[in-house]
């Protein structure tokens, strides 16, 4: 009985515009028994992506609201399940895998979650995860790389950082991760959030005022990181804007090795531009190529940098140390060009839409 509690709870998180699909070796499995007990599992499964009373929730998977209201909320920190408010009313949904739950695992130092955690990716797990649009994460240009007048409010970093004198500031659970399998990647630990905090929030090693956060921002932009945004509403912010992300290498970041590792063709969000060269400028320094961390740009025989443009993320971190100023970003077509959703639940229905599903 309990396996199948296991397998209805895959099911029901595939079900999610998330996504959690099966393997041949049956990896979900041991990945949810990993975190979930018996007794959660069984509740879960019973869940989905509408959000539910207590009362309601008890009533189908016949046990008292006292013991159910227990159970979510010992499962609410693990990000297994996710609660809002509606009216006064408190409400639960079930939580997704990617980015839910496993995060909130991945920087425990469980070598075993790490070890499955990348069989399931290898086995191509990240498949219905990372590749429906729009993506989970969103890549956001490094501040220079874009034409002040291309500037949307999803791009611009530097009036995230107006906003605002405390960040928080996490480490790289990616990186925490590959680091127990054996990675030696050198690139900053902690790297990854800004996310805006009260003014009054206490200085600490995870929060930084605004001087301390942007030289580290400014290094980790000349070091060569991705910036993976949030999504605006992830922050509770009323219109799509920049509000944080991840700072991300191809050595570590699971949503760029779908690109390089896992054969996927899309894994994170592309930003709405694309590196263009101009070969007339360039002087063949290789900086651009060195920099690209999904190496959309390679060496032609001649040792001129040759753009792929199918796999430009338009990241802009070719852009920001080239020499001749001869890379630069531009748009995308308007049939290429990503709508920012205002709302969780509206990126959710996109991404059903796109998988057909809806």
């Amino acid at each position: 009985m309990g396996e199948e509690m296991y397998e209805r709870l895959a099911d029901a998180l595939n079900a999610l515009p998330n996504g959690f699909p099966r393997t041949p070796s049956g990896a979900e499995l041991r990945l949810l028994k990993k975190v979930y007990t018996p007794e959660e599992a069984g509740l879960a499964s019973q869940m989905s992506r509408t959000y539910e009373t207590v009362a309601e929730i008890a009533d189908r998977v016949a046990l008292p609201e006292a013991q159910v209201k227990e159970m979510l909320d010992n499962m609410l920190p693990r990000a297994l399940v996710r609660r809002g408010e509606f009216d006064g009313v408190e409400k639960y949904r079930l939580g997704p895998f990617i980015f839910g739950w496993a995060e909130s695992h991945m920087g425990l130092g469980d070598l075993e979650f790490a070890q499955l955690f990348e069989q399931y990716l290898t086995e191509g797990g990240g498949d219905r995860i990372l590749s429906p649009q729009p993506g989970i994460l969103g890549v956001v240009p490094v501040r220079g790389s874009l034409k002040p007048e291309l500037l949307q409010p999803y791009d611009d970093i530097d009036a995230h950082f107006k906003r605002h004198e405390r960040f928080m500031v996490m480490d790289c659970v990616c990186r925490l991760h590959r680091n127990l399998l054996g990675s030696d990647c050198q690139k900053p630990v902690q790297r990854c959030a800004f996310v805006g905090l009260p003014a009054e929030t206490p200085l600490s090693e995870t929060v930084l005022d605004r001087e301390q956060a942007l030289k580290l921002f400014g290094e980790l932009e000349e070091i060569g990181h991705v910036h993976l945004g949030f999504y605006g509403f992830i922050m509770g912010a009323e219109s799509p804007q920049f509000v944080g992300c991840c700072n991300c290498c191809g050595d570590c970041c699971g949503i760029l090795r779908g690109l390089t590792d896992f054969g996927l063709s899309e894994a994170p969000q592309r930003s709405n531009y694309r590196t263009v060269i101009d070969l007339e400028q360039c002087n063949a320094c290789g900086i651009c190529i060195n920099r690209c961390q999904v190496h959309a740009i390679t060496e032609d025989e001649d040792g001129m940098p040759l753009l792929n443009r199918a796999k430009c993320i338009g990241c802009g971190l070719c852009v920001i140390q080239c020499p001749t100023e001869a890379v630069e970003l531009v748009p995308v077509s308007e049939e290429e060009w990503l709508y920012v959703p205002s709302s969780f639940e509206e990126w959710e229905e996109i991404r059903l839409r796109n998988l057909g599903e809806t």
